[in-house]
């Protein structure tokens, strides 16, 4: 991921993942990868926080309507099919981890 240019922001975007199959993170990523290939999102985001469920990407906040077109076009891992649905997105990582993230109440993070 590119370095943080002066004044540019970031966006948080809470993705669930719907498959049969089990995968990893990095199968996850490789099919994102693959998705993200020749547009203008490329290779520009991060997995912050991965969940087998749950995942938080984090983007430039000009590529947001981007990767979350990427995301819904991911439709394999690994082979096997799935769906990938955005389900939100922040300005602040926190909000999101509040939200979806299952061990966010067992750690403080509830929201109350």
């Amino acid at each position: 991921m590119p370095r943080k240019a002066p004044g540019e922001r970031w966006r948080y975007i809470a993705f669930k993942i719907e498959t049969d199959a089990p995968f990893a993170r990095n199968d996850f990523l490789t099919s994102l990868l693959l998705r993200s290939r020749g547009t203008p999102l490329g290779d520009s985001f991060r997995i912050t926080v991965f969940e087998p469920e749950v995942g938080i990407l984090k983007v430039p906040h000009l590529l947001k309507d981007e990767a979350i077109s990427v995301l819904a076009s991911v439709d394999s891992i690994k082979g096997s099919k799935c769906k990938v649905v955005p389900l939100k997105t922040s300005g602040t990582i926190k909000t999101l981890k509040q939200k979806y993230l299952r061990g966010a109440a067992s750690k403080g993070m509830s929201k109350e």
